[in-house]
């Protein structure tokens, strides 16, 4: 690398130093907003469990609005007196406000649309109007007792004029912090940095950047607003959420942990027991492809890349599969090679000759293009022993020959 490219590195790494990031999980609510999705109230109580044992910071637990089993279940997770303060997502309406306050929550996110698009067609209001909403929704906050984020939906298409003076309004009327949401993931990493950092300047509250995936950048977006000075940022497992879905819980601690060097306090030992949980509450299965936590991160096949991971697994891979709670597999397949042939069967307690491997690793590419998949280890100790009492039967053959001769 040139000596340019290593002071790049070297300066993000000293920028890293020191970097307070904290995860606001919403998989509780807008995990549940996907559609079709529902979870048990017990269900939403195991998640919420999981979550504040490995450390995740804050729990979005779900909308008081909805129903009474609903804030029953905001109730129940409230008494387990987690570590990670819980907060209920309201509207900008006082009713909300009174309906989280019932729930016993450690505090609220009031909800605005601020895009002239959502003003005029969600409300059919004005600005004007939108702000005395607010108000009045920070005011019932306040005389409840409850601390309150100010989440601008929609913000990634608001005018900045307007989004600043929508989010200094916010701070000072009091708020935590101020909530940049690309509700409709029309931003690139690009400028979400540029708009984040705008906002950032602006204020003296914390800023948390809330992404959703509708173009597959919503972790790219969230690395990029946390680098542009945002604190917070809104995740969920397995990404799930309104259509898309967030930025996924798993990826953006792993990013910051590889890719910026930063540690935020996060267990990720249990990533993939907390995936597999949410995946089976939601109905949703993990594809294997799933970055982070899908079985095939840890996969390997190809030849060069298996043995490459055999001789040493840094080769091919930027962090050990159980530190997400996942096993390396060595897949035999149509793009196999010998190398990974032998491995396998020294883990049956079979030493192969380089002869043998290569005979067994023809025989199972065959056998892979036939079936149209990877093989199962029983069908490779099949092959095993096909070959076996093949080259047995051949022997044998050809100890008869040898007889006959002499016999003759």
């Amino acid at each position: 690398m040139s000596r340019d490219g290593d002071a790049l590195i070297k300066g993000a790494s000293k920028a890293n130093v020191g970097r307070q990031v904290r995860l606001v999980d919403t998989t509780l609510r807008d995990g549940e907003q996907t559609a079709g999705v529902v979870f048990a109230n017990q269900e939403k109580v195991r998640i919420a469990r999981l979550l504040d044992d490995i450390g995740v910071h804050e729990l979005e637990v779900g909308s008081p609005w909805l129903c009474e089993e609903e804030r029953d279940a905001m109730r129940e997770i409230v008494s387990l007196e987690l570590d990670a303060p819980t907060l209920a997502f309201c509207r900008a309406d006082v009713q909300d406000i009174e309906y989280a306050a019932s729930t016993g929550v450690d505090g609220v996110v009031i909800s605005a649309s601020t895009s002239d698009q959502h003003i005029a067609t969600k409300y059919g209001k004005d600005r004007d109007w939108l702000m005395g909403r607010v108000g009045e929704a920070v005011e019932a906050a306040k005389d409840a007792g409850l601390p309150f984020v100010v989440s601008a939906e929609d913000a990634s298409r608001t005018g900045m004029d307007f989004l600043l003076t929508f989010a200094v309004a916010a701070q000072e009327m009091g708020a935590e912090r101020f909530r940049f949401c690309d509700s409709l993931s029309v931003l690139d990493p690009f400028v979400s940095y540029q708009r984040i950092q705008t906002i950032v300047g602006t204020l003296d509250i914390p800023v948390e950047v809330h992404c959703h995936n509708d173009f597959g950048m919503a972790t790219a977006n969230s690395l990029a607003g946390l680098r542009a000075g945002a604190t917070h940022v809104t995740v969920s497992i397995n990404g799930l959420g309104e259509r898309t879905g967030n930025a996924a819980l798993e990826e953006v601690v792993m990013a910051l942990r590889h890719l910026d060097g930063v540690e935020i306090g996060v267990s990720t030992a249990h990533f993939r027991e907390i995936s597999e949980y949410v995946a089976r509450a939601s109905s949703r299965a993990i594809p294997i492809w799933k970055a982070i936590v899908g079985t095939n991160v840890f996969a390997h096949e190809s030849g060069i890349h298996a043995d490459g991971i055999i001789k040493n697994p840094l080769t091919y891979e930027v962090f050990s599969p159980d530190e997400v709670g996942l096993a390396r597999q060595l897949v035999v397949g149509k793009h196999s090679g010998s190398r990974t042939i032998q491995h396998k069967f020294k883990e049956f307690g079979i030493d192969l000759s380089d002869h043998e491997a290569n005979e067994i690793l023809a025989l199972a590419r065959q056998t892979s293009i036939d079936l149209k998949r990877a093989l199962f280890e029983k069908e490779l100790m099949y092959i095993y022993r096909d070959f076996i009492r093949d080259n047995e039967q051949r022997m044998a053959q050809d100890r008869v020959g040898v007889m006959d001769e002499d016999e003759d």
